[in-house]
């Protein structure tokens, strides 16, 4: 008997909306014990995002908030460029208070049907480098992620 997507992936789909403050999506995910979610606007599926993108997009912020410190830090640095130096730091802080999770998500989805094997999931998950699949079938029905293999593994479950 083949085990199928269906057969050990998540039904609880927490879902969060593009115009979510990065913040709020933290928050959410934390609270859910979840580490990404669809990205769903108007009941349709427009990306994916993840603890990952929070992270890779604070460390751009960093990099630009490091670039406007060690400029003002550096050697060529005279006082008569104050103003500028402050001008770019309420930049680089307006910015990071304002994105949201349009910014950072990735609106190419992987996905998978629930009727696809754990094969064939896990293939695509190891081809494409990723750790979850969003599971459609029509909408999206549930998440299939690393996780729920190593939950697999774990029950004794095998695939046959």
């Amino acid at each position: 008997m083949t085990t199928h997507v269906r057969d050990i992936m998540s039904t609880k789909v927490v879902s969060v909306s593009s115009q979510m403050g990065l913040d709020a999506l933290e928050y959410e995910l934390n609270h859910n014990s979840i580490s990404g979610a669809p990205v769903i606007d108007a009941g349709k599926l427009v990306g994916v995002v993840s603890q990952t993108d929070i992270i890779n997009q604070l460390n751009i912020e960093h990099t630009y908030a490091s670039s406007i410190y060690d400029y003002h830090e550096g050697a060529y640095t005279d006082e008569s460029r104050e103003d500028e130096i402050i001008q770019m730091g309420t930049f680089v802080g307006h910015r990071m208070e304002h994105l949201t999770v349009k910014d950072i998500m990735k609106s190419t989805i992987k996905s998978i049907s629930p009727d696809a094997s754990i094969e064939e999931a896990a293939n695509q998950m190891i081809k494409d480098k990723i750790h979850r699949l969003l599971v459609v079938d029509g909408s999206v029905v549930g998440i299939l992620s690393s996780t729920d293999f190593v939950k697999l593994c774990s029950e004794g479950m095998t695939a046959h």
